[in-house]
C-alpha cells in the first residue's frame, strides 16, 4: 500500500511540474511572455525538485524518550533514513556530530535543572538535504535531593511503632537496620508510617531514605533508639490474707516481675494503683463483714502488656476491730 502511495506521489509532482514548465511558453496577454511563469517555477519547494533529481531528504523518527544518565547526562534515541550532519536546536546540545544511517544513540550534555520543552534535532546529509525537525518530547531534570523529617516522637505499639514523616516530594521509601516500614511509595507532605521490628530488644540502627522519581536520595533519616518489649507482667501471691479476719482492710503480699500499674476487680480493691518489680506489701480494702472469693488483680507494664489475672486466696472479713 505504502509504494503504491509513492508512486501516486511522484507522479502527482511530475505532472504538476509538466504543467508547470509547459506554461511558461505561454505569453500572457498583457504580453509579460513567461517572465512571471517563471517566477512561478522558481518557486517550486526544494523537497520536490530533489524528488524530481531522485534525491531525497532523511527522515528521523524517535526511538528512545530522554531518560536522565550519570553526571547530568541525557540519552536520547533516535533512527535516520539516511546518514548525515546533526543539526542541534532548542536547549539541547550534544557532543555527538554526525549521524548513521539507521539507529543511533545521543547524549545531551551541559544540562541545568530545570524544563526542556523546545528541543528538536535535524539531519543534513551529504548531498545538502535537510530532515524535517524532530522534535524532542519535553522532559524534566531534577537534581535536588529530596527532604525527608520527622514530626514529633514515634509511639510504640507491640513490636511496632507509628511515625510521622514530611516529604518534600512523592518517591519511594527504604528501610535500613533491624526494622522494616508499611509503606514504600510515599506522598508529598506529612504520612504515617508503621516500623516493625523483629523482636524484643533496644533498636538504635533503623534509619529511612527517600528516592524521588528521578532518583535522587535524601539524607537517612534516623528513627533514635527504640526499646521493644512485649513481654507481660508475672504476678505470685506472696502472703495471702488470714482465712478469718477481723479488720476491713487487710494486708497482703505479692510479688511481680516488672513494674506497672495495678487494677482490682471484685469485691476488693487496694489502696495503691502502683506497684515496683519484686515484692510489694499493700493493704486490701474492702466493703466490710462478708465473704471475699471473687477479688483478683493484674498489672499492666509501662509498655502496655497486661499480666494474667491473679485470684487472691478467698478470705472473710468476721468483724470489724478498728
Amino acid at each position: 500500500m505504502m509504494k503504491i502511495l509513492r508512486i501516486f506521489s511522484l507522479t502527482s509532482v511530475v505532472v504538476y511540474t509538466v504543467l508547470l514548465l509547459f506554461s511558461c511558453g505561454r505569453v500572457s496577454e498583457n504580453g509579460s511572455g513567461g517572465r512571471d511563469n517563471l517566477k512561478e517555477t522558481r518557486s517550486i519547494p526544494t523537497s520536490i525538485i530533489n524528488k524530481l533529481k531522485g534525491e531525497s531528504v532523511p527522515v528521523l523518527y524517535q526511538i528512545k524518550a530522554a531518560s536522565v544518565q550519570e553526571e547530568n547526562l541525557v540519552s536520547y534515541g533516535f533512527s535516520s533514513t539516511k546518514s548525515g550532519k546533526i543539526i542541534y536546536t532548542g536547549s539541547c546540545f550534544g557532543s555527538t556530530r554526525n549521524a548513521v544511517k539507521g539507529n543511533n544513540h545521543i547524549l545531551f550534555i551541559v544540562m541545568v535543572e530545570g524544563k526542556y520543552e523546545n528541543c528538536s534535532i535535524q539531519i543534513i546529509d551529504s548531498d545538502g538535504n535537510t530532515s524535517e525537525p524532530l522534535n524532542v518530547p519535553p522532559f524534566k531534570l531534577d537534581f535536588s535531593a529530596p527532604e525527608l523529617s520527622m514530626v514529633g516522637d514515634f509511639r510504640i505499639q507491640g513490636r511496632q511503632i507509628k511515625i510521622d514523616i514530611k516529604t518534600s516530594e512523592l518517591g519511594k521509601l527504604s528501610y535500613k537496620g533491624n526494622c522494616s516500614g508499611n509503606l514504600q511509595q510515599i506522598k508529598k507532605g506529612i504520612s504515617e508510617v508503621l516500623i516493625s521490628f523483629p523482636g524484643d530488644g533496644k533498636f538504635s540502627d533503623c534509619e529511612m531514605k527517600l528516592r524521588d522519581t528521578s532518583g535522587n536520595i535524601s539524607q537517612p533519616l534516623q528513627i533514635g533508639t527504640v526499646v521493644i518489649n512485649t513481654t507481660p507482667p508475672i504476678l505470685e501471691e506472696i502472703k495471702p490474707v488470714p482465712e478469718n479476719i477481723s479488720t476491713d482492710r487487710p494486708s497482703y503480699s505479692f510479688k511481680t516481675t516488672k513494674s506497672g500499674t495495678l487494677n482490682f476487680s471484685g469485691k476488693c480493691r487496694g489502696n495503691v494503683d502502683k506497684a515496683v518489680k519484686g515484692i510489694n506489701h499493700i493493704s486490701l480494702i474492702t466493703a466490710g463483714q462478708g465473704d471475699y472469693r471473687d477479688c483478683e488483680m493484674t498489672i499492666t507494664d509501662y509498655f502496655n502488656n497486661k499480666s494474667q489475672p491473679l485470684k487472691i486466696s478467698s478470705f472473710v472479713v468476721v468483724g470489724d476491730n478498728s
